[in-house]
């Protein structure tokens, strides 16, 4: 069992929001003994280091177990998310289903354990979808486009682009990934 003073330690060494997020995941891994998978805008955070922010820390992962670790941690339910406002995080317990490929998990080394992440391929195709076919503000949209640019700027020449194509025909988001591939350049081109 991970103590809640180890993750009250964790939270505070954290040195950025990203890094937190990334903590928070391996520890609940770790005393939930159960795979946890960052997802959403938070992984989207961890990703990006930082360079996006997410409301809330989606979890996928068996949801008893992580409940009962988030609340002996001093987490309390507020509305469907977990809330610790002295540190201001909300967590969301999805559930053990993962849409995304597991093959693609990034696996980030914490001092905390490994954090895993969605893959850069699931999130971007995730993002594009919304922007496609989801009713969204303007706000939000603006958002949905950044965080798509952000991905791949950051992992454009990492991405495994057979499973990306795959997604993006699966979900109907060809045209506006081609899009996006066209004004957007990562660091390495």
């Amino acid at each position: 069992m991970v103590e809640r003073g180890e993750v009250e330690r964790a939270v505070e060494a954290a040195r950025s929001k990203a890094e937190r997020i990334a903590f928070l995941g391996a520890l609940l891994e770790k005393a939930a003994r159960n795979e946890t998978i960052i997802v959403g805008g938070s992984a989207i955070e961890v990703l990006t280091s930082g360079q996006t922010s997410s409301l809330d820390i989606d979890i996928v992962t068996v949801r008893d177990e992580a409940l009962r670790v988030v609340l002996s941690w001093g987490f309390r339910p507020s509305g469907r998310v977990f809330c610790r406002e002295d540190w201001g995080i909300e967590i969301d317990l999805l559930g053990a289903r993962f849409s995304g490929s597991r093959q693609r998990v990034r696996r980030i080394d914490t001092p905390y354990g490994t954090a895993r992440v969605a893959g850069p391929e699931d999130l971007i195709v995730k993002r594009l979808a919304e922007l496609k076919h989801w009713p969204t503000t303007p706000t939000w949209r603006s958002d949905l486009v950044r965080q798509v640019s952000l991905l791949l700027a950051e992992y454009g020449g990492q991405l495994d682009e057979e499973y990306l194509a795959s997604v993006a025909r699966r979900d109907d988001v060809v045209d506006i990934l081609d899009d996006f591939r066209r004004h957007v350049r990562s660091p390495r081109d």
